[in-house]
């Protein structure tokens, strides 16, 4: 496939609309929002980055804000989580593309936004458009050890225990769950 072919395929229509949310591209204007959560020890302690500076987070954005307008080879997919009711950016969804119909899975909610379903509803969305849509049949999350929580909210929305994926590194370790449609 061309390079260009496999950015088209990979560039849903955005926004995603789910009953309480939207799942769409970040904004500038998001910076507010994200830097709550960003910058919270307490929902960020299990992600891929450390606690972020209101400054971190602006740099963040200006990347993901970049990445929108410019897809690469193994196309990432992340979406800001806005909740209709208070048009808040609640959250982020990410979905990274592998080789032959696999992806990676990201989910992060505002701590205070936890409980509600709400991440329930943005990741399902999201699994909705990969698998559809976007020729997913693979999705694998990677989860650090002792985050139980994760585990089992990946285990509702369907995901099974994959040791062969588990990445055993001092630095950044992490437990494989997969979700198949095929």
């Amino acid at each position: 496939m061309m390079d260009n072919d496999r950015r088209r395929d990979w560039a849903p229509e955005l926004p995603l609309r789910t009953p309480r949310l939207l799942l769409r591209e970040h904004r500038m204007t998001d910076l507010d929002d994200l830097a709550l959560f960003h910058g919270d020890e307490r929902t960020v302690r299990y992600l891929p980055w450390p606690v972020r500076s209101r400054d971190d987070t602006r740099t963040a954005l200006l990347k993901k804000l970049e990445q929108h307008c410019a897809p690469a080879e193994g196309d990432w997919l992340v979406l800001a989580i806005e909740e209709i009711a208070t048009g808040q950016v609640i959250g982020e969804v990410d979905l990274k593309r592998g080789a032959d119909g696999q992806a990676d899975l990201g989910y992060v909610v505002r701590r205070d936004r936890e409980g509600l379903g709400l991440a329930s509803e943005a990741v399902r969305e999201l699994l909705r458009l990969a698998t559809e849509d976007l020729g997913v049949t693979t999705i694998d999350a990677h989860i650090v050890p002792g985050n139980r929580a994760s585990e089992r909210f990946a285990e509702r929305l369907g995901f099974v225990r994959h040791p062969e994926g588990d990445v055993d590194d001092t630095e950044d370790p992490t437990l494989a769950y997969r979700r198949s449609s095929a």
